[in-house]
């Protein structure tokens, strides 16, 4: 998740450019932060990270006691005594809201909750590992993916700047996602998380599994154990429903007590969140049987919300057989799951060609694929009339992604 170094100030900062940094990085995270979307289909409905973020239970590995014991809060991951070091992991299975949690901690920086431990970080840093394949430099992953289109601020100024801050926060999301985790690359990330490199530095990272190199004496562990009956309820009523409407907040709730195989399952916020919103957004209802048959009605609620829209006039056509008929979607992300190092990100242009443009445009509307612009800046060049724009393409989550390759390994079974 997250990368934090703390460094003296013995370089000389052109005060201009560092204001210009810190207003390009507020504008960038505010974009992101401004922009959550509980229900993949539902794109015109977005929320700001503090309107819907809600904590869950979070535990602490006290090494003093071989055991974890459960912290009050997310400040408490960063300035519990028993946990503090130079080096932390933030451990959570998928859709367990690792993601949310950096937006939330950069939503607190950009707004400086005096609450939040990173009220006092000269700069906080946050990047999202899955883009930072073949990106060696920290500084050049920076450049790209935080401030790409600002001329004035180079890669060495952002390390001069960095480097001249008393206090600085990183926050480096998903090493699981991370296209060269677990390899001896040299790149910065590799040699951050091996410690042989910011050793000052305090630093987060967080990830589903822990990387295969880490200096386990110094690094301290914390876990994200999902939502509880309260963290449940706080969340209907901060999210959807209000203080006020006990009859919206009552259907959510029944809903839950009339589908007692979810219990376990909407421990996970991600299907809790998706859960809820259904349940409040839609008429009818359905009991499930298994895990299995929610998903299966997840995914129809999402293909069923853009056939209705489609219905409107002058709306694009909605083609009802890609629905069912997604034998090409389920081998790219078997595929992609299947490599040594995972590929859970890819070209759009590559992945229309594969899918055809009618299906990929159908899933981009539906909310299962999303795309995101991403700037390549060669190497020694600042961003300009030479600087080239892709879009990459990815599951809406990466929970999604191994639901369609499972289609693909059912029918390899099935040979």
């Amino acid at each position: 998740m997250g990368l934090v170094f703390v460094i003296y100030n013995v370089f000389q900062i052109d005060p201009q450019k560092k204001e210009i940094f810190l207003t390009e990085l507020k504008s960038t995270y505010k974009e992101r932060y401004d922009a959550v979307q509980p229900i993949p289909y539902i794109k015109d409905r977005l929320y700001c990270v503090d309107k819907v973020f809600v904590e869950g239970s979070i535990e602490g590995f006290i090494s003093t006691d071989e055991s974890w014991e459960r912290l009050e809060s997310y400040n408490h991951i960063f300035t519990d005594p028993r946990i503090k070091s130079v080096r932390r992991i933030i451990e959570g299975e998928p859709g367990y809201g690792k993601s949310t949690l950096t937006l939330q901690l950069a939503y607190d920086w950009c707004n400086g909750v005096k609450e939040s431990p990173f009220f006092d970080a000269d700069v906080l840093i946050l990047l999202r590992l899955r883009q930072l394949g073949n990106v060696k430099s920290i500084y050049r992953a920076i450049k790209m993916f935080l401030l790409p289109n600002e001329p004035r601020v180079k890669q060495s100024d952002i390390r001069a700047i960095l480097e001249g801050c008393h206090s600085v926060k990183v926050l480096l999301d998903g090493y699981d996602e991370y296209p060269e985790r677990d390899q001896t690359t040299e790149s910065d990330v590799d040699q951050i998380v091996r410690l042989k490199k910011f050793r000052k530095f305090e630093t987060t990272l967080t990830t589903r599994y822990l990387p295969k190199y880490f200096d386990k004496s110094v690094t301290k562990r914390v876990k994200l154990k999902g939502f509880d009956e309260t963290a449940r309820d706080q969340y209907i009523r901060k999210a959807i429903t209000g203080d006020k409407d006990e009859k919206a907040f009552d259907k959510i709730k029944q809903g839950l007590k009339g589908n007692p195989i979810l219990d376990d399952l909407c421990q996970v916020p991600l299907f809790f969140v998706t859960f809820a919103h259904m349940t409040h957004e839609r008429k009818d209802f359905q009991k499930f049987k298994s895990v299995t048959e929610f998903f299966i009605y997840m995914m129809k609620c999402f293909h069923s919300h853009t056939r209705n829209k489609a219905a409107e006039p002058n709306v694009m056509t909605y083609e009802v057989e890609f629905e069912s008929k997604h034998g090409e979607l389920d081998k790219i992300a078997f595929e992609g799951l299947n490599r040594e190092n995972q590929q859970i990100v890819w070209g759009k242009d590559a992945f229309c060609k594969r899918v055809g443009q009618a299906f990929y445009d159908h899933y981009i509307r539906v909310g299962i694929l999303v795309e995101e612009k991403v700037v390549h800046i060669p190497d020694g060049e600042a961003p300009g009339k030479n600087t080239n724009t892709k879009i990459e393409v990815s599951f809406y989550h990466k929970l999604f992604c191994e639901w369609f390759a499972s289609f693909r390994v059912a029918d390899i079974a099935a040979r």
